[in-house]
């Protein structure tokens, strides 16, 4: 199975993107935080980057007398820093195009009325299928180190210890990303959406949607269903702490602009590991699931082909995730005959004159 970094994002897809909706039926829960147990791991120190910093260059693409501007987006990133726009405005000015980041949407294949009437398979979508909990799923040995880790990031919060291994790993990370001093970068690509809008220039989406018949057959399925995820579980409880440091490195090396720190293949490793739980079942092949990277890659690479072919300079957001590495979107521009810089490799604004320094 090829890597691909959005666990959060596959596993609401073969929830149907819906799960959110039933949770929304009820309030949130309020955990309390419970001082940790003297055995605990030692507490992360915060994010040390802040203020205003540059981020990362920008990756530069030609071919021919035409260019591609591509930002990578990196989620988390440092809470408390503000984000230095000048190279990227300016990238934007003289772009004739905005390609947006690939989007993914999942939505089931009934009307309004059939979509009310699956909201109620989803309660409990998350929890164990057997009715057992986290103690009397996992070893005794993985579940004491769940409890420490649990006391410092989660607290005393009960439900959770219903949920099934993988969505338990999933809240733990979110959990303690935001006791880290780490936060979504949604507001980067946000920033980027308005610097187009300020200079009238075209944003292209770049979508793909992923339509699921019978989707409450599916949602039953799925919490019938058993899942391989027991190594996704214990190697999110046994690495959350070096992994939570590797991210604030990460995020840190985003905002300051350091991109050989960028790659992190221990990430990359559990990521792998987490989506085989997922997508390696029976369910996820036949609704599609695992065609979805490929998908979205052949979309976001037909959209590059066209904005390129017609502008000077276009622009890109994607996720830096996607961007690197051997199975990356850099490799697959070079494939069809890109020559790609990095910001390391010198001035790669690719701007025209009036460009900001």
């Amino acid at each position: 199975m090829s890597r691909h970094p959005r666990l959060p994002l596959l596993v609401t897809l073969l929830t149907l993107a819906m799960a959110g909706a039933a949770a929304a039926q009820a309030p949130p829960p309020r955990p309390q935080t419970l001082p940790a147990p003297a055995t605990s791991v030692p507490t992360l120190e915060a994010v040390t980057v802040s203020g205003v910093q540059p981020g990362p260059g920008l990756w530069r693409a030609t071919r021919g007398d035409h260019v591609l501007l591509i930002l990578g987006t990196l989620s988390p990133i440092p809470g408390n820093i503000t984000w230095k726009t000048g190279d990227v405005d300016d990238a934007i000015a003289h772009a004739g195009s905005l390609i947006l980041p690939p989007h993914t949407e999942v939505k089931p294949n009934v009307g309004f009325f059939g979509r009310l009437a699956l909201l109620p398979s989803l309660i409990g979508v998350r929890n164990s299928p057997d009715g057992k909990t986290l103690e009397e799923s996992v070893p005794a040995d993985v579940y004491a180190r769940w409890q420490v880790v649990k006391a410092r990031y989660i607290g005393d919060e009960k439900k959770v210890e219903r949920y099934r291994p993988i969505f338990a790993a999933i809240e733990l990370y979110k959990q303690a990303m935001k006791k880290s001093g780490l936060r979504k970068s949604g507001y980067i690509t946000d920033a980027v959406v308005e610097m187009a809008k300020k200079h009238n220039v075209k944003q292209v989406p770049v979508e793909y949607t992923l339509m699921v018949d019978d989707p409450r057959a599916v949602v039953k399925e799925f919490k019938r269903s058993t899942l391989d995820d027991l190594s996704c579980f214990t190697q999110s409880v046994d690495n959350l702490e070096p992994q939570l440091a590797a991210m604030r490195e990460r995020a840190n090396a985003w905002a300051t602009g350091d991109v050989t720190a960028l790659k992190d293949e221990r990430r990359a490793k559990q990521i792998s590991t987490c989506l085989d739980a997922v997508t390696e079942g029976g369910l996820a092949q036949r609704i599609g699931l695992t065609d979805v990277p490929a998908q979205v890659r052949t979309r976001w690479l037909a959209a590059v082909d066209t904005e390129v072919n017609a502008n000077a300079q276009t622009v890109a957001i994607v996720p830096l995730d996607d961007l690197i590495g051997a199975q990356g979107y850099l490799s697959a521009l070079e494939a069809k005959g890109f020559k790609v810089e990095s910001p390391d490799d010198g001035d790669a604004s690719g701007t025209t004159a009036g460009g900001t320094p």
